[in-house]
């Protein structure tokens, strides 16, 4: 009976030793994260932001994360992982994810005229400065639409409209282009037409084909175009600055992008430029699964061949340089800081060819969302993050000044 006593206390020890439980020591990963929660405390006692969630991955399944302040501006209920956010033109990277499929599956070409699929497109005219249209000389291909180098814009967010146009005797789907395609760049509502699209040649709605082959094989359950009455009380507050877009920042009940904190009734159009409400535990799968090439555990949304054809300059000389472009100071989109002279653009998503100091590496993709939401992967060093707040104007130092702390404190407690 001793012998036996022995040789189970002898067994017991062999299966703590090896399967780790009852293990005394320090957690790498835990002290890594007081760091960057203690870093990240002291930044926000110089915030204005009321609100804002940060994460950080990296390819070795590490995790780091900061959330502060409430769901309601002022209120006890705190912010989470699981709290919804307008993502706006983070929804881009998710269409672009979902034509690429469509590409790889042989049912799109990334340089083939869309004038038999999309004429309702293609037929849109070309504007000229001095307000004349003309009717377009080269053919419109997704690779344009994906680059932003179609001619497509925002009215009056990034190009000031001419005050010859008449859109009130328009009848075309989208406003005029301002270009030939393939010349220039102008972020616009290009992945819009991505999205209606993916559409057409799917047979499915761009809600039903995320659900089906982005959302579920990712185990993402709580991004919607549509939020269900049953998540609605997970939406956050939004912000903004007031009329000149310089003033304090305040809690608004909503604009005119979005009227209402909870949406009071659904859209059926999907925007695949700007559409979705998605929460940082959902997007952060989108971005470990980019990180990874495609790959998910079991299996792959995108081919790593696809994911890295995404990845590269895909507008040769064109520049991304925004000194002297158009914006609306009050709401968006003001590039300076955000792209520079080195700037490209891939499939998805912007290049940023100029280093960090803290570590992060040229040839990073990143973009955001016009409420101040952004992300960045960081393929040479393995590391993806993002960054929720909910406040105009966009590309804000507010939010920006955050992301760079909290990417220069993740950098430092990986390395």
């Amino acid at each position: 009976m001793e012998n036996l006593f022995h040789i189970l206390k002898l067994s017991l020890v062999t299966f703590i030793a090896f399967s780790g439980v009852g293990h005394v020591g320090a957690n790498p990963n835990k002290n890594a994260q007081e760091k960057i929660n203690a870093v990240m405390s002291e930044a926000m006692k110089s915030s204005d932001l009321p609100t804002i969630v940060a994460v950080g991955v990296d390819r070795e399944g590490g995790r780091f994360d900061f959330m502060h302040g409430g769901l309601s501006w002022g209120k006890e209920e705190k912010i989470t992982g699981d709290s919804i956010f307008r993502i706006h033109s983070m929804t881009k990277m998710v269409t672009s994810m979902a034509v690429m499929q469509l590409v790889e599956q042989g049912k799109l070409e990334l340089h083939k005229d869309l004038s038999d699929l999309m004429p309702q497109m293609t037929s849109i005219p070309i504007m000229k400065a001095d307000g004349g249209l003309v009717e377009p000389k080269n053919a419109i291909t997704l690779h344009h639409l994906l680059t932003h180098t179609a001619g497509f814009g925002y009215p009056d967010i990034t190009y000031k409209q001419n005050p010859r146009f008449n859109k009130e005797s328009w009848k075309h789907e989208d406003f005029p282009r301002q270009f030939e395609s393939g010349t220039r760049f102008l972020y616009g509502t290009n992945t819009d037409w991505v999205g209606k699209i993916v559409e057409k040649v799917s047979g499915m709605s761009l809600e039903a084909y995320f659900k089906q082959y982005i959302f579920a094989p990712l185990g993402i359950n709580s991004t919607y175009f549509n939020v269900p009455e049953r998540d609605k009380k997970r939406i956050t507050s939004l912000g903004n600055r007031g009329p000149d877009g310089k003033g304090k920042l305040r809690e608004i009940d909503g604009d005119e992008y979005s009227p209402n904190r909870y949406p009071l009734k659904d859209v059926i159009d999907y925007s695949g430029g700007g559409g979705l409400f998605s929460t940082p535990n959902d997007f952060t799968k989108i971005l470990k699964c980019m990180l990874n090439y495609g790959a998910y555990k079991g299996g792959r949304v995108l081919k790593k061949v696809t994911v890295k054809e995404m990845i590269k300059n895909q507008i040769g000389d064109i520049s991304l340089d925004p000194t002297g472009w158009y914006f609306d100071p009050v709401r968006c989109c003001n590039f300076e800081g955000l792209m520079d002279e080195n700037s490209k653009w891939g499939l998805a998503f912007m290049i940023d060819n100029t280093p960090k100091s803290y570590g992060r590496k040229a040839g990073t993709v990143l973009w955001g969302g016009y409420r101040n939401t952004y992300f960045y992967l960081d393929y040479k060093s393995g590391v993806a993050a993002s960054i929720y707040s909910q406040h105009l104007p966009f590309n804000h130092e507010a939010t920006i000044s955050l992301f760079d702390k909290f990417s220069e404190v993740l950098y430092r407690v990986k390395n």
